[in-house]
């Protein structure tokens, strides 16, 4: 009887307040409901306007813009190594093949203040950078005050290329994009033509490595010697110049030139281990379709953004007009 007691107390103190936490959500629900379709006007009305702002923007305020692309594969050059292979025959000096030096000084350039410098004073692009300050008609400025009319320098210091000249690595491939965004196509194609003339130039030009150097004063010091065993091989003997002297002068000579000649065949290895070339895998184009403003992706974004603004607010007004309601409240109680 006693264990019968037990469990029958047992049973009636169980809570189950589980139950009434389900009916509790469910009314909490049914709230945020009924405060989200008190405000459906505002909120449909709110979203609709900030749709049709960004459908105006888009249409009528931002500018068109096209992008044309090209694609840039750094190679390894081979000329002349066949020969200069023969040449070496069992010594163990590395060939050319890796590209992953000259895809970063090709990256270095193409990302330099010096092209930077030449596009912008090579091809006249002030005014196109700073159209706003631009009278097209007129060919002048519109600033009055000299100082603040746009230079070289300060377009360089203000990255005003970097919205429209980009440069990318594909760190898999090795392989270099660079692309132009413009509002005329064919400016688009025709800038990017330019960088890679540039870029070309450069190379074939400009760029010197150090294995340059080193080639070159070999040269140097390789045409002196040559000049000092000529000399003493036109040398005959003489009362002050005995035929030991000059056997021993030319012999000196002819050491100094055998191994300043293999030094040259070794820094021209070097130099052509070095020599920057690329070649255009995807040329420039003329853009067709449009790259910016990307009309559907910002409205969608912008009706979806202004939906959630919209809710928020109505719950945001709810809540303060709920503390005004029990502010009053307290206020009557209090009298």
């Amino acid at each position: 009887m006693d264990q019968k007691r037990q469990d029958e107390k047992e049973i009636i103190y169980v809570p189950a307040p589980y139950p009434q936490m389900i009916e509790e959500d469910e009314i909490d629900l049914l709230e945020l409901w009924n405060i989200i379709w008190q405000g459906k006007w505002f909120i449909t009305g709110f979203t609709l306007i900030c749709t049709l702002i960004a459908v105006y923007v888009t249409l009528y305020v931002l500018p068109v813009t096209y992008k044309s692309e090209a694609v840039l594969m750094p190679t390894a050059s081979k000329s002349g190594m066949g020969k200069l292979s023969a040449l070496l025959g069992n010594l163990p000096i590395d060939l050319p093949g890796g590209t992953g030096a000259k895809t970063d000084n090709i990256l270095a350039f193409l990302e330099s203040r010096n092209l930077q410098q030449r596009l912008i004073g090579k091809y006249n692009l002030l005014p196109v950078l700073y159209k706003n300050h631009w009278d097209q008609k007129n060919k002048k400025w519109k600033v009055d005050d000299p100082k603040k009319i746009p230079t070289v320098i300060k377009a360089i210091q203000s990255n005003a290329l970097e919205p429209s000249f980009q440069v990318e690595k594909d760190k898999k491939s090795g392989l270099i994009k660079i692309s132009w965004e413009s509002e005329d196509p064919k400016f688009a194609a025709l800038m990017l033509e330019r960088v890679i003339n540039e870029l070309q130039h450069y190379l074939d030009n400009e760029y010197e490595s150090d294995a340059k150097r080193e080639r070159e004063f070999v040269e140097k010091q390789l045409e002196k010697a040559t000049k000092e065993l000529e000399f003493w091989e036109r040398q005959v003997p003489s009362k002050t110049l005995t035929l030991s002297k000059i056997t021993r002068e030319r012999l000196a000579a002819q050491t100094v030139y055998t191994e300043l000649r293999k030094q040259l065949e070794l820094a021209k290895i070097a130099e052509a281990k070095e020599l920057i070339t690329f070649k255009v895998l995807d040329p420039p184009f003329v853009p067709e379709t449009k790259y910016k403003p990307k009309r559907t992706l910002i409205c969608a974004v912008t009706m979806v953004t202004s939906g959630f603004l919209a809710i928020f607010l109505v719950f945001f007004i709810r809540f303060i007009k709920s503390a005004k309601m029990g502010e009053e409240e307290d206020k009557k109680l209090r009298r």
